[in-house]
């Protein structure tokens, strides 16, 4: 990564989501990632997730990498996999509203994903993704999603390029901070039309 100190990554204060609405026993989780905006700042979040009771149970402590109960980071925020909620002993019966197998599935992916602050959510083994049990165990993580670059090129194209660069990041990170300062440069200069807000 590049000495700029325009990368260095500002941290966001604590935030609380909850899918629940009260519909359901929580319990508290922490999700710790970064994020980047559509001008290249990179911005570190601790966030409180409050995720159906049980899951901490179900889902056994891992080491960094190792996805967990996290199925798929994506640039709005992450999903818990449908099995650990189904382990967790989380019920959608008293949530349906029709009882057909569509409304069933509204529910479980209401409860399974999770909106999170920031403007593309980036996992890679630079800025890893997160997810720890109220005992202090890692329960998810994901380094497979995007990376910065990926992020940047994503803002840069107008969202026409959508990679993680993971490989170029690993096998030559020279080239890798060059494309970063590219991007910013382009991020930094370009017409408000690039915009994705």
């Amino acid at each position: 990564m590049t000495n700029d100190q325009s990368l260095k990554p500002k941290s966001q204060n604590q935030t609380t989501v909850d899918n629940s609405g009260g519909a359901y026993p929580t319990e508290e989780w922490e999700a710790t990632y970064f994020s980047t905006n559509h001008l290249g700042a990179l911005t570190a979040y601790r966030v409180t997730v409050r995720v159906p009771a049980g899951l901490a149970a179900a889902c056994p402590a891992i080491r960094i990498g190792q996805l967990g109960c996290v199925y798929a980071v994506r640039r709005w925020g992450f999903a818990l996999r449908p099995s650990a909620l189904e382990a967790a002993g989380f019920d959608p019966t008293p949530l349906l509203t029709t009882g057909d197998d569509a409304d069933a599935l509204r529910v479980i992916l209401h409860a399974a994903t999770f909106d999170l602050p920031g403007e593309f959510v980036i996992a890679s083994p630079e800025h890893p993704f997160r997810l720890v049990a109220p005992d202090g165990a890692l329960r998810g993580s994901s380094m497979q999603w995007r990376t910065y670059l990926g992020a940047l090129s994503f803002f840069v194209s107008g969202g026409q390029v959508n990679a993680s660069f993971l490989h170029l990041w690993a096998e030559a990170p020279e080239s890798y901070d060059l494309a970063v300062e590219i991007c910013l440069t382009a991020l930094r200069d370009a017409p408000r039309s690039l915009d994705l807000e």
